[in-house]
C-alpha cells in the first residue's frame, strides 16, 4: 500500500486541498525500505488530524458502499507480489463548458467511479487496502462518529421493502439507528477492513503484538524480533521479557453468545491455569518456560496475531446488556536487571505489571506492537501525534524503530506530528506541511529546507513558523539586554552583559553576547 494522492474538495476546515505523497520519488542513496512514511505538520488548527479522519472516513463509506457527501480524490499503489496495481477513487465529475464563458465546473456524482491501472472499473472491496487502522492520542470521539452508520434516508425506502417485520423492530431499538447502506452493503463490521484502536484496547494491542513477536521466530526463515529494539535498546523500556498474562472473561447463562463462549474455551485449553468464580473465568498462561510454544499455539488459533485482536475486542465490547465478555487484560513483564546494582533492594518485585509502567511507557510499546501486530499485512496506517507522552530521545527513535518494525513490508505509514527530533530523520520530501490561510485549509506544501539529519532548531524555524529555537522568556530576556541603550555608560552594558553570559547555554544566544561584549570593547 502506498498513497500517491489525496484530493479534498470541501470538508471541515479543508477546502481544495490537494496532497502529493513523495512526489518526486526520492530515496536514500542506500537505503530505500519497502514500506512508505509520510508526515503531516502545521501549527494548531490547520487540520492535520482532519486529513487523517478524511482518509478514513472516505475509504470506510466506499467499503460500507455508503453516500459520500465530500468531493474527494484519491490514488494510491496495491502490491501483491511482484505486480503493482494504481488504483484511483473519485465522485468528482466536470461539467460540460458553459455555453457562454466556456468554464466547466466540478460536481459530485451520486456514487463514486474508480480506475485500475487507468481503465475503468467497478468500485468493490478488492480495491480498498487490505487494512486501514487509525489511532489517536487525542479525543477519539470524532474518530467514532466516523465508525458509526450513518442515519437512514427516505429515498432509500425502497432497500426496506424486504425486510421482516422482526428486522424492522430490531432496527427501531434504542442504540441500533436504522442504516440503509447497510443492507446493500458487500461487508459487514465484523470482516470490515478497518480498525480504529481505542485507548482502552491498548492492553490489548501490547500483549497481541507482544505475542506475535515471539511466534515470528517459529517461522521459517525465523525472524529477528522486531520488538527487540522497543523492549531491550539503549534507553528503551527496560524489559526483559514477558512473563506471561492474564484473561478475565464474564461469561452469564444465556446472554453469552455461543461463538463468544468458544473462543474462551479454545483459550482455555491453552491455559496454563483456569480459574472459575462464579460466572467469572481467569486464564493465567504462564510464559516463563515455554512463551515460543504457548505464543505459537495461541497465534496459529486465531491463524495470525490480527486476528487475535479482533476476537478479543470483539469481547471487550460492551454488549446490549451493558457487559463486556472480557473484563480484565494483565501483562507480567520482566525488567532487565539494572547496571545501577546500588538502586537494586531484596525488595524489588521480580515482575511488573504493565499497568505500573508509566503513561509514556504504555504508550510507546502499544504503539510499536501495533506496528508488530500487523504482520505481513498490506496496510494503511493513520497515526494521530502518536510521540503524546514520548521523551526527546523516543521521539528521536520514532523512524529508526519503524524501519526495523515495518522492514520487508508493504505498508504506508501516515503521521501528524509536532515534534521537529523526529522529523530530522526523514527526507523534506517525505513531509506535508499545511497551511491555512483565513478560514479554512487549502494548501500542502513540501519542507522548504533540507530536513535529514538537519539540526531541530532548523525544522522548528522553518517549518513550525517559529520565531526562535529557544524559548520565549529566554529569548525576550536576552533580546532585552542586548536592545537596552547605555550611551553614555558603556560600562554599565558591559556589566549586563557579563553577569548575563554564565547562565546563557551555548548557542545562538551566547554567540550574539559574545559579539555585543567585543563591540564594547575600546
Amino acid at each position: 500500500m502506498k498513497l500517491k494522492n489525496f484530493f479534498l474538495q470541501q470538508y471541515r476546515v479543508l477546502r481544495d486541498l490537494n496532497i502529493d505523497f513523495s512526489p518526486n520519488g526520492i530515496h536514500l542513496p542506500t537505503h530505500q525500505p519497502t514500506y512508505s512514511l509520510d508526515f503531516l505538520v502545521g501549527v494548531n488548527g490547520t487540520g492535520k488530524s482532519t486529513v487523517l479522519q478524511a482518509l478514513f472516513d472516505t475509504l470506510r463509506k466506499i467499503e460500507r458502499n455508503a453516500p459520500i457527501d465530500h468531493g474527494f480524490y484519491v490514488e494510491y499503489e496495491l502490491s501483491t507480489g511482484s505486480d503493482t496495481r494504481t488504483i484511483t477513487l473519485t465522485n468528482l465529475q466536470e461539467t460540460e463548458p458553459d455555453e457562454d464563458t466556456g468554464e466547466t465546473q466540478t460536481i459530485l456524482r451520486d456514487e463514486a467511479i474508480a480506475s485500475e491501472n487507468g481503465d475503468p472499473i467497478q468500485v468493490g472491496l478488492g480495491l480498498l487496502p487490505e487494512l486501514v487502522v487509525a489511532f489517536t492520542t487525542g479525543s477519539e470521539d470524532g474518530w467514532k462518529r466516523l465508525d458509526e452508520f450513518q442515519p437512514f434516508e427516505n429515498t432509500s425506502l425502497d432497500l426496506i421493502q424486504d425486510l421482516t417485520p422482526l428486522d424492522l423492530a430490531i432496527r427501531e431499538l434504542p442504540g441500533r439507528p436504522f442504516t440503509s447502506y447497510a443492507l446493500d452493503s458487500t461487508s459487514s463490521d465484523e470482516d470490515s477492513r478497518f480498525l480504529l484502536i481505542e485507548a482502552d484496547q491498548l492492553p490489548l494491542v501490547t500483549l497481541c503484538g507482544l505475542l506475535s513477536d515471539i511466534d515470528a521466530s517459529t517461522q521459517a526463515p525465523p525472524e529477528h524480533p522486531r520488538l527487540h529494539e522497543v523492549l531491550r535498546g539503549n534507553k528503551s523500556l527496560s524489559i526483559q521479557s514477558i512473563s506471561g498474562f492474564s484473561l478475565k472473561f464474564r461469561m452469564t447463562q444465556g446472554t453469552t453468545k455461543p461463538a463468544d463462549r468458544r473462543i474462551v474455551e479454545q483459550l482455555g485449553e491453552i491455559a496454563s491455569r483456569k480459574l472459575r468464580q462464579g460466572t467469572d473465568y481467569l486464564l493465567i498462561f504462564d510464559l516463563t518456560n515455554d512463551a515460543v510454544a504457548i505464543a505459537q499455539s495461541i497465534i496459529q488459533t486465531f491463524s495470525n496475531g490480527l486476528q487475535l485482536f479482533k476476537a478479543l475486542a470483539k469481547l471487550s465490547r460492551i454488549g446490549d446488556d451493558g457487559q463486556s465478555v472480557l473484563r480484565e487484560v494483565n501483562i507480567f513483564l520482566e525488567r532487565a536487571i539494572s547496571s545501577h546494582v546500588e538502586v537494586e533492594t531484596e525488595d524489588d518485585p521480580p515482575l511488573h505489571l504493565l499497568d505500573w509502567l508509566s503513561d509514556g511507557e504504555r504508550s510507546f510499546l502499544g504503539r510499536m506492537c501495533l506496528l508488530s501486530l500487523l504482520g505481513d499485512t498490506e496496510a494503511l496506517v493513520l497515526l494521530d501525534e502518536p510521540e503524546v507522552h514520548f521523551n526527546d530521545f523516543w521521539k528521536r527513535k520514532i523512524v529508526s524503530l519503524l524501519d526495523i518494525t515495518l522492514a520487508d513490508r508493504q505498508s504506508h505509514v501516515l503521521i501528524t506530528t509536532h515534534s521537529s527530533i523526529t522529523l530530522s530523520d526523514v527526507l523534506e520530501e517525505d513531509i506535508v506541511i499545511l497551511n491555512r490561510t483565513s478560514s479554512y485549509t487549502s494548501s500542502a506544501t513540501q519542507a522548504p529546507l533540507k530536513t535529514f539529519a538537519a539540526d531541530p532548531s532548523e525544522i522548528m524555524i522553518h517549518v513550525f513558523e517559529a520565531p526562535h529555537a529557544a524559548g520565549a522568556r529566554s529569548v525576550d530576556y536576552v533580546q532585552r539586554v542586548l536592545s537596552e541603550s547605555f550611551d553614555e555608560n558603556s560600562a554599565q552594558k558591559r556589566q549586563n552583559l557579563e553577569a548575563l553570559l554564565p547562565i546563557i547555554g551555548e548557542g545562538y544566544w551566547k554567540y550574539r553576547i559574545r559579539r555585543a561584549l567585543l563591540e564594547l570593547e575600546p
